[in-house]
């Protein structure tokens, strides 16, 4: 039994939108440690002034868990791990810690284990005593120092009855733009793990060693009793495609419509989910409010080439059906394809006008372990991987395709285009929602006036100003 366990999601306040979720992975961690912990204490550094976990700890603190997911910010993690008093048992998890344990165990002499992959079961097992060397997917330091590299973990369904330590939040989460909040409450909900499909260059459906993670549902019942005890008013599913059983999709929102749930809710879905406009139907009315949805390309060589498994014209017609919805239709492409031309890149916003979606995200192709675009880029004459991932080639530079990235964007999200969703979204939007929304305009007027005098005085004095200058 552990005296005292800080749990830290370890990365510093930004004005990005990721400040509005919280850490489902790291509570999933603390939420396995209940049973054997006096206390837990779970961080999180984006809500807090002081991104050090030494203010949090205590004289009894005998385990410290850090999540370490992303690239950012990983040499003060780095450094604020070595910071941690002798004797405090410390445990690394996360993608970034999973992709290279022998990193943080070298770097950090006082970091006593990494866990490769899915931490909830691994965590169990440390904290219920078992011996190191049976813990799947641990690596750790032998008697001698050396390293030792266990099995990988297999990978593993979400627990039914294991729900997120969301009660350990010290702060509630809001939906922010531009570091602003909109007054609305979000949370996050995982209600499946891995995906069914084969799409090339994505890698969300692997695990670090390269294993495909197949698709693996809860229950209906458990991921509505999860939600009828969350308190926000927007939730985001983190399933990498919900929507691929459309009868246990109709499932789950009869049962929230049975129990007069009024929440709503964001999802990543496939296009064939079109096929199914009673399960569309039933999402609507069950709060469903946004269908985040991966088209990557308005070319059918492309489109072969990633093993999407539809062309162009099949994404044509699902979207005649898809944009009669009442649900906002957000399409993710991709800009950079290998084979494409500046003309057909450019091409993706009036593509996207012409089937009927509301909101565009254009992201840059970029490298992941596993995903095989190393391999198909090396094959490539005139293309290359820069130091942060992303692909180029010889006609069309990193600098370039952001470019590109930024004009496709403007192109597509005109004001007038923009306007229209707002509208759309406050026809779908319960009246809670759209009150706390609308008390947050004048604090975005007041952020738009401000930047605007700000870009006419940089422009003015030809230099850049700081907004301190404008006080």
């Amino acid at each position: 039994m552990f005296h005292h366990i800080l749990c830290v999601y370890p990365y510093r306040r930004t004005r990005s939108s990721k400040t509005s979720f919280p850490p489902l992975g790291l509570e999933y961690v603390a939420a396995s440690l209940r049973p054997h912990a006096e206390r837990i204490d779970l961080v999180n550094f984006r809500h807090e002034r002081t991104p050090s976990t030494q203010p949090f700890l205590r004289p009894e603190t005998d385990l410290v868990c850090y999540s370490i997911n992303w690239r950012e910010n990983l040499e003060l993690i780095r450094d604020d791990i070595l910071k941690l008093p002798a004797g405090v048992l410390t445990i690394l998890g996360g993608r970034m810690a999973t992709e290279n344990p022998r990193y943080w165990m070298e770097t950090c002499p006082n970091v006593d284990a990494v866990v490769c992959g899915d931490g909830e079961q691994a965590i169990a097992e440390i904290a219920e005593g078992h011996a190191w060397s049976e813990v799947a997917g641990l690596v750790y330091r032998a008697d001698d120092g050396q390293l030792v590299f266990n099995s990988p973990r297999a990978n593993a369904a979400l627990d039914d009855n294991l729900m997120p330590a969301r009660e350990l939040r010290r702060n509630a989460y809001y939906l922010t733009s531009k570091g602003v909040s909109t007054g609305i409450r979000i949370d996050q909900v995982a209600g499946s793990r891995g995906c069914p499909f084969q799409c090339k260059f994505c890698n969300f459906a692997i695990n670090p060693w390269g294993v495909k993670r197949h698709w693996t549902p809860r229950s209906a019942e458990s991921i509505v009793r999860e939600i009828e005890r969350i308190d926000a008013d927007l939730i985001l599913f983190v399933d990498d495609v919900f929507t691929y059983q459309p009868d246990r999709v109709a499932e789950i929102c009869d049962m929230l419509v049975a129990k007069k749930i009024r929440k709503h809710y964001i999802v990543n879905a496939r296009m064939e989910i079109a096929d199914r406009p009673d399960v569309l139907g039933k999402m609507e009315r069950a709060g469903f409010v946004a269908l985040l949805i991966g088209v990557e390309s308005t070319q059918d060589a492309t489109l072969k080439s990633m093993g999407k498994g539809f062309n162009v014209e099949q994404i044509r017609q699902r979207f005649a059906v898809l944009r009669k919805s009442k649900m906002i239709i957000n399409a993710y492409f991709i800009v950079g394809n290998i084979g494409e031309s500046e003309e057909q890149m450019l091409s993706i916003a009036p593509f996207a006008r012409s089937i009927g979606v509301d909101l565009i995200h254009v992201s840059r192709l970029r490298n992941e372990p596993y995903s095989g675009l190393r391999e198909l880029v090396e094959q490539t004459p005139g293309y290359h991987i820069d130091s942060e991932g992303f692909v180029y080639s010889d006609t069309c530079s990193p600098e370039h395709i952001a470019d590109l990235r930024k004009q496709i964007d403007r192109r597509f999200h005109s004001p007038l285009h923009v306007a229209g969703v707002v509208l759309k979204l406050a026809h779908i939007l319960n009246w809670r929602v759209k009150i706390r929304a609308l008390l947050t305009i004048p604090v975005f007027l007041t952020l738009l006036i401000v930047t605007q005098a700000q870009r006419k005085l940089r422009k003015r004095m030809g230099k850049s100003v700081a907004p301190h200058e404008l006080q």
